[in-house]
């Protein structure tokens, strides 16, 4: 039996609203805002670069640097991180328009020399993801959380997309999985969405686009970078393959 006669309870997340693409104007106007933090940074301002960040960043900041080491510390990691490049690889913003989101795709070059804590070695060049958020407080923004995330090189691809039979996926067993859409490919009779979770990619089978619909989702709002939590019986040989049995769609914001 394949994929398309199998009647899955596909669970849409209460409804709320999306998050919107940001304006390519206030795009710049807060990566402006970072590189000021930045400039701060490198300066050694870091009264000055604080100032840039929202409030409760401010205020972890102040519980965790107590101490003239500790601040001088936070510099020292700080400058180290400040990317050589940046490509921004998407923006949004909430509904609330006080808060907003850019990924980005950094890479940053370590000169030789001294070590630089928990880096990579002096000499080589990092690359990264790096989200992004802000805030707007008042009528200002702020730069509120910088994540981390793997370097999309060395990020694992789901390889194996094809569509197999339901004996091909083990129903005694559950997985959940959550993360954001890398890839939606709509077929006559299935659904293949992408997702992935932290570093390794994962290839998920749903119905076709008008069942998905039947069962309460809007097919549009499977698209890249919208987070998805999921519940999924597991490929009996590859653990990069799901089946999917309960989908929530959630909203960036």
């Amino acid at each position: 039996m394949r994929l398309c006669c199998v009647v899955l309870a596909l669970l849409l997340a209460a409804p709320r609203s999306h998050a919107k693409p940001l304006d390519p104007a206030l795009q710049q106007q807060l990566l402006a805002l970072y590189d000021d933090y930045n400039k701060a940074i490198a300066a050694g301002k870091l009264t000055e670069a604080l100032a840039f960040r929202s409030a409760e960043t401010r205020a972890r900041a102040q519980k965790e640097m107590k101490t003239a080491k500790d601040r001088q510390e936070f510099l020292v990691m700080a400058k180290a991180t400040i990317p050589d490049t940046m490509e921004v690889r998407h923006a949004t913003i909430n509904a609330a328009g006080d808060k907003a989101e850019l990924l980005t795709v950094v890479s940053k070059t370590f000169p030789p020399g001294r070590q630089v804590p928990n880096g990579p070695p002096p000499g080589t060049t990092a690359h990264s993801e790096l989200t992004l958020g802000f805030a707007r407080q008042g009528n200002a923004w702020k730069l509120d959380d910088l994540l981390y995330g793997p370097d999309p090189a060395q990020i694992v691809a789901c390889k194996d997309d094809r569509n197999e039979p339901m004996s091909a996926y083990d129903p005694d067993k559950d997985v959940s999985i959550g993360g954001p859409i890398v890839r939606v490919d709509f077929h006559p009779d299935y659904t293949l969405i992408v997702v992935r979770v932290v570093d390794e990619e994962n290839c998920a089978f749903l119905p076709g686009r008008e069942e998905i619909a039947r069962h309460g989702i809007d097919p549009a709002r499977l698209v890249p970078y919208a987070i998805v939590d999921m519940t999924a019986s597991p490929h009996r040989s590859n653990r990069q393959k799901v089946l999917v049995e309960h989908l929530k769609i959630l909203d960036e914001d």
